[in-house]
């Protein structure tokens, strides 16, 4: 695509050129048939004049249309008053039809439009002015190369003039823009800190008055992104500050909560509801946990420790802990080992965005769950498969919202103890992915006949580890 200040210099050419070709077909049209008309008004009437002195003498009149012709190198043919023909130089004139003749002896002159211009004027007798001929005159053509090389090299010149004056200006009008289309890129990519450099376009004007600085339309458009940026980073920082803050302060009553239920006396009758308030304040403490940390990942922006560990050793430790825990202990979890596939990555931050991905299967997708590792190019590949419904492509980019459920979560089948949840796994995963400059998608486990199943969800980071 043309950068703006390309479009903005070709437009400024292609005006010119324009406005050459009107003038030019203008003056074609109308302007150059007003002075071909004045020419020929005074050119003929001097003709006339000197074929008058000869008229009675063909020979001479011969000799004096034959000088004619060579000194101004026009047509030139003399035709008596009945239109026969008298004397011709050059190319033959065609023969003036009866009106012609007859207006061009009442004294006007008669001019003939076209590709071929040409003039009619009556020639008298010098002595007593009774018309004796009429003579038709016509500019000799000139196409030949040289005639249009000075035109063309005039005009190239003006274009190149006009090219090398119109280039900064339009640099100049398009800069202001490119620096805003590169701070909208930044400001929708995460970084809130960038604000647009701020450059009056009349800054350092000679004509512009001492200590007065006028601001023009671009600059105060600068002026308004940066002051909208500045609230949108106070309004962001402000949220994740408050999340941050209340899930901090929500340990305290949960250590609490759970002081006095290990105090209270656990008899047949309240032994069940006891393990139902131990589960919600699990999954509570869960809660705060990952929004602790998708705070932290926001306001940083990078890993809390890197180390270099093998991604199919990583995989393995997960698999082995979800044979453990009661919610996945069910359900099937396979590890397809492969090569040692080195990573430089926050191990803990991967293994918990790897459970939430193994959570999130067991709840809402179907046994088995795959675990695997593999190179894709300059790639690493960590995918979590089950063979379930799966996710609607509508819903693919939607479910890594914060606290988003989808259909399947809000069902009556999916409020069970295991399917309970709040929507943060896919969030903190995301961010996982991207604070290790990677990508997290959602795609069908396979498709038979056509139709998908299962889903397969796929965090892909650079080989060679994350780039903070």
């Amino acid at each position: 695509m043309a950068r703006l200040h390309s479009r903005i210099y070709l437009h400024s050419l292609l005006v010119l050129v324009v406005a050459c070709v009107t003038t030019a077909v203008v003056f074609a049209l109308g302007a150059r048939g007003a002075f071909m008309r004045e020419v020929a008004e005074r050119a003929v009437q001097h003709l006339t004049t000197l074929v008058a002195e000869s008229a009675h003498d063909p020979a001479d009149l011969a000799r004096r249309v034959q000088q004619i012709h060579r000194d101004l190198d026009v047509d030139v043919t003399v035709r008596d008053v009945e239109g026969r023909l008298l004397a011709s130089s050059g190319s033959e004139l065609p023969a003036p039809v009866a009106e012609e003749i007859r207006a061009v002896l009442a004294g006007k002159l008669s001019l003939r439009a076209g590709p071929r211009w040409s003039a009619a004027s009556v020639v008298r007798d010098p002595q007593s002015g009774v018309p004796m001929a009429v003579l038709q005159a016509s500019a000799r053509h000139r196409f030949g190369f040289l005639h249009f090389l000075h035109p063309a090299l005039a005009m190239a010149l003006v274009l190149l003039i006009v090219a090398l004056a119109t280039r900064p200006l339009a640099r100049r009008l398009s800069r202001p823009l490119e620096r805003l289309t590169v701070g909208a890129r930044r400001l929708g990519g995460g970084d809130l800190s960038y604000r647009v450099p701020v450059a009056a376009v009349g800054a350092g004007a000679p004509w512009r008055r001492r200590g007065h600085r006028a601001t023009d339309e671009l600059e105060e458009l600068t002026r308004a992104f940066n002051e909208m940026a500045d609230r949108v980073e106070r309004l962001v920082r402000g949220q994740r500050e408050l999340l941050a803050n209340i899930s901090h302060e929500l340990r305290s009553p949960l250590t609490r909560i759970r002081m006095a239920l290990e105090l209270l006396p656990h008899d047949g009758a309240s032994e069940a509801r006891l393990r139902a308030v131990e589960r919600d304040l699990a999954d509570l403490d869960r809660l705060i946990d990952d929004v602790l940390t998708t705070a932290r990942l926001d306001a940083t922006g990078l890993p809390a420790r890197l180390d270099a560990f093998d991604a199919n050793r990583l995989l393995a430790e997960v698999a082995e802990r979800a044979r453990e825990d009661p919610l996945l202990a069910r359900t099937p979890v396979r590890f397809v080992p492969g090569p040692p596939l080195e990573l430089t990555a926050d191990a803990a931050l991967l293994r918990r965005a790897l459970w939430n991905l193994m959570e999130n299967a067991a709840k809402y997708g179907g046994p088995p769950i795959t675990l695997a590792a593999e190179r894709e190019g300059d790639r690493l590949v960590l995918s979590v498969t089950d063979e379930g419904a799966g996710i609607s492509p509508a819903d693919r980019e939607r479910v890594f919202a914060p606290f988003y459920r989808g259909e399947r979560a809000r069902t009556a089948g999916a409020t069970s103890e295991a399917a309970r949840g709040v929507g943060l796994g896919l969030t903190l995963a995301r961010r996982v992915a991207e604070v290790h400059s990677g990508t997290i998608t959602i795609g069908p486990a396979s498709r038979v006949d056509g139709r998908e199943r299962g889903c397969r969800v796929v965090i892909s980071l650079p080989a060679g580890g994350a780039a903070c």
